[in-house]
This record gives C-alpha cells, structure tokens and sequence, in this order.
C-alpha cells in the first residue's frame, strides 16, 4: 500500500510518468508473488500460463523502462549543468540499461513458454488420436517430489511416459525424462516405464540412453508398433486420478 500511496503522489503531480513507472513496478513485484495451481488435464496449460504472465511481466517492465527514459529527461532538463543532475542522469542511464537486459531476457523466456505450451498441444492432440483404440491417455501430472510429466499413455504396448520439447533437445531433458520414468515405474510398481522425449522436428525414433527420443511426426506410429509387456491401463488411471494440486511460484523457471 505504500508504494502504491507513493506511486499516486507522482501520478497527480507534474512528473506524471514517473507515477505510472512506480505503479508497474508494484504491479511487477505482485506479479511475481503469483502462483499457479497446476492440475492435469489438459496439455500445455501450465506453460501457457506462465508465458501468459510472462507477457503481463513483459509490458509492466517496458511500463518501468518507459518511466526510467522519462525521469532521464526531466533530470537533463531540469538540473543540466549541476552535480546532482550529472549523478542522477548516469544512475537513470545505468538502471534503463539494466531494464533492456531484463525485457531481452523476459521477451525470450515468455517465448519459449508460449512456444512450449504450443508444442504440449500439438503433441496431446497427436496422443488423443488412441483413445479410439482403447489407449489411456493423460496429460500433466505433477511429480510427488518436483517437477511434471507432460503425457502417460497406456495400452497394448505399455505404458510410456512422454516429454515434448519445442526445440532438439539438450542431455539435461534426457536426465529429465529418466527420472520421470522412474518415478512412474516406482509410482506404480511396475516392470517398466518407457521413456520417450518428443521434439519439434522430424526425427526417426532413436534411443539414446534409456530415453527414446523422436519427432513429433514419428511418435503415434511408433507408440502403436510397441510390443512392450502389458500394463493394466485401469490401475494407472486409477494411481493419477487425483493428483495433488501443486503450487509453483512464477519465480521459479524452467525451460519448457
């Protein structure tokens, strides 16, 4: 409340511009106070989520930087020529500076999100296709330690547990995607959870590792040639039919 008092003695004086910075900088520092309850169902939502907000993060800080470069003019019109005024101008400069390095960094991270909740979509739609062939598919499902698994899919060929990715892929998304395996294959108490990373290219199914890695083109034809041993698809769902809610702080990044 006192940086919103603050903010409004500003905005009703002559130096305007700076009262609307004040005031998106509030709104910023909420912003990143937000959570996010994550619950399964339907894919991408998380990251939609987050790359809206990251959007909403996007235009407060250009609110910010807009009000920097203004403060910048009044320090420059109204004190050219004295110390104060030299000082403050550079410190305006400095921050403004900060400010581009922060939108930069904030407009790639928004993207990657929006981008990642795309790829989560196109994938899901894909995985949909074998619900007509008796297939259990789910989406989004929170880790009891940390983290989520993007889809499980069920059925004559096994159980696979599938990670889409909007770009190639990086050796810390095949770790990822082995130890969200494994926590299935605990999580169940199961032979075998394969492990299949889905990326935004044309691939053929390949393994690497534990991990299968593919386009996202190849992955229903090849789920469909699997001849892994068979799961009860009537147990997994019952074991993620009420996932706990998960909190996840905006804060708190991870590449999508």
């Amino acid at each position: 409340m006192f940086g919103v008092a603050f903010a409004l003695i500003f905005l009703f004086s002559n130096a305007w511009g700076i009262g609307v910075g004040l005031l998106c900088a509030d709104a910023l520092w909420l912003l990143t106070r937000v959570e996010i309850v994550e619950r399964a169902g339907a894919p991408g939502r998380y990251a939609s989520v987050r790359g809206h907000l990251g959007l909403a993060k996007l235009v407060l800080l250009f609110g910010v930087y807009a009000a920097v470069m203004y403060g910048l003019v009044i320090a420059h019109r109204d004190a050219s020529g004295l110390r104060v005024g030299v000082v403050a101008s550079f410190a305006l400069a400095g921050l403004a500076f900060m400010l581009l390095g922060e939108l930069n960094r904030s407009g790639d991270e928004m993207l990657n999100w929006l981008k990642g909740a795309r790829a989560e979509r196109k994938v899901g739609a894909e995985l949909e296709r074998l619900r007509d062939s008796g297939w259990l598919v789910l989406h989004g499902y929170k880790r009891d330690w940390g983290g989520d698994i993007d889809h499980i899919v069920c059925g004559p060929g096994g159980i696979f547990m599938v990670e889409t990715k909007s770009y190639q892929f990086r050796r810390s998304d095949l770790r990822r995607a082995a130890w969200n395996a494994a926590w299935m294959k605990e999580k169940l108490d199961v032979p075998w959870v394969t492990g299949v990373l889905c990326v935004n290219e044309d691939r053929r199914a390949t393994l690497d590792g534990k991990i299968w890695v593919m386009g996202q083109a190849q992955l229903v034809p090849w789920l469909k040639k699997q001849r892994n041993a068979p799961i009860d698809c009537e147990r997994v769902a019952e074991a993620f039919a009420s996932p706990a809610p998960a909190r996840r702080r905006f804060r708190r990044t991870r590449t999508p």
